[in-house]
């Protein structure tokens, strides 16, 4: 295979500078809503200076100079993990504390990029912000919204590709570390744990869980105390695992607006009369006054759309364990590469509350579809293929552009960010899939690494 060419210096500083420029964007409107002290840091904020200052769970509520009591949001469905974490940073005020985690996500966004762009698409590492301008640019407007609410997508994202590349690496226990991290930060990153396991990767699927208890529950009752950490974790059952599913929200018709485009939520807005105008479920604060909407094309009883969404939910998973069933030491590294951002996306597909920032996670998707496309050449249809999907995603976000011209809300409510996710997913199935019979088909660039499962060259 032939060597493929570095890109001259200058573009190379081109593309760096422009990839700055976007940063520095995407940072600007992070920092005005800091300064604005709005949501979403804010829970965050709160949630773990409640914590600094109690030692309890955030009360969600804030105290007014005359002592009245006015209750807001606050981050109750995360793990115990998340507010501890963030006591690291909420000893300083709002604002100061704001500005830290704002520069700890721009750094976590270039350290993400560089990641993935030296390790995922089989193309000089020296090139990264070359080869990953373009997806960078095709999601620019998911990483607008994570900034703008300064949310903590980034950094589990880079923990994600952190622990992918290790592995890639042979580093098989710190993959692990890592990936565990993750999964407290977000949960749904336990996807990934159990993709390892159907891998055969025992190291790193122990070491995932062991973190997971280690630096989750073992560390909360050392901190917390036995007795309230258990507490603490039954009321996150009830609230996240149980009030929160994406049944228990079809039922109670909770988080139904159009921002949230869950697979549950648009399912419930197809199939049931359900309400999707703007109306916050979780901060007292806000009040909409958007008057009542509807589109469904039938009227279901809510029952029912929960049942098709536990069917949905639960072939999507077996599929993806169908793909995803083979030992990883029988399959190249490149269909490897697609499997885990394949899990990427069935995280977004799974999640019952999915907005439009946590959408960066499609990032990896782009970033591996470039690598194959550029190996696949013009000839290719499934390069072709993958080519159009590309361009579909792109149209999806500009349609919510043209506020003028549609109800965007409406054209949200009905999943317009939801289709970004198959839209990605078909292309990375297609080439799996071609893979799986023609494993050369993506041949090993001398820019990738070894596969990790290979034996070791003796010195």
């Amino acid at each position: 295979m032939a060597v493929p060419p570095l890109a001259p210096p200058g573009v190379r500083r081109l593309c760096l500078s422009i990839l700055v420029l976007l940063a520095a964007l995407f940072a600007g409107t992070g920092a005005v809503a800091i300064y604005r002290e709005a949501a979403d840091f804010e829970y965050f904020y709160k949630g773990s200076r409640w914590l600094l200052e109690h030692g309890t769970r955030d009360a969600n509520y804030d105290r007014l100079a005359d002592g009245t009591r006015v209750a807001r949001g606050g981050i109750e469905w995360y793990l115990p993990f998340v507010p501890r974490i963030f006591t690291l940073i909420s000893w300083a005020p709002l604002r100061t504390a704001g500005y830290i985690w704002l520069a700890c996500n721009v750094l976590a966004f270039f350290a993400t990029i560089r990641l993935l762009g030296r390790n995922l698409n089989g193309l000089p590492p020296q090139d990264w912000p070359v080869t990953t301008l373009v997806p960078v640019i095709l999601t620019a407007f998911f990483w607008y919204w994570e900034f703008r609410l300064n949310q903590i997508n980034t950094l589990t994202l880079l923990l994600l590709t952190a622990s992918f590349v290790l592995w890639q690496r042979r580093r098989f226990t710190i993959a692990g570390f890592w990936l565990g991290l993750a999964t407290l930060l977000k949960l749904t990153p336990g996807l990934l744990i159990g993709w390892f396991a159907l891998k055969r990767q025992w190291r790193t699927t122990l070491a995932a869980l062991a973190t997971v208890v280690l630096a989750g529950p073992v560390s909360d009752a050392i901190a917390l105390g036995p007795g309230y950490a258990a507490e603490w974790y039954g009321a996150w059952v009830r609230t996240t695992l149980i009030g929160s599913s994406s049944r228990a929200l079809v039922l109670q018709q909770r988080e139904m607006d159009w921002r949230n485009q869950s697979l549950a939520a648009v399912l419930s807005r197809w199939l049931s009369p359900t309400n999707y105008a703007t109306h916050f479920d979780n901060d007292p604060r806000i009040r909409m006054s958007d008057p009542p909407a509807t589109m469904n094309i039938v009227a279901l009883d809510r029952r029912q759309v929960a049942r098709i969404v536990t069917i949905v939910t639960a072939v999507s998973l077996i599929a993806l364990a169908i793909l995803a069933r083979r030992p990883a030491a029988s399959q190249p590294l490149w269909q490897l590469r697609i499997e885990w951002a394949l899990v990427l996306l069935a995280m977004l597909w799974l999640m019952p509350v999915m907005r439009r920032y946590h959408l960066i996670w499609t990032t990896p998707a782009v970033v591996v579809i470039a690598g194959a496309v550029h190996y696949l050449g013009r000839r290719s249809r499934t390069a072709w293929l993958a080519v159009g999907c590309v361009l579909v995603t792109l149209l999806l976000q500009l349609a919510l552009l043209a506020r003028p011209l549609l109800d965007t809300h409406a054209v949200e409510a009905g999943g317009l960010m939801l289709a970004v996710v198959p839209t990605l997913a078909l292309p990375l199935v297609a080439l799996h899939w071609r893979l799986g019979r023609v494993p050369h088909r993506l041949p090993r660039s001398v820019h990738d690494p070894n596969h990790p499962l290979a034996p070791v060259p003796a010195a």
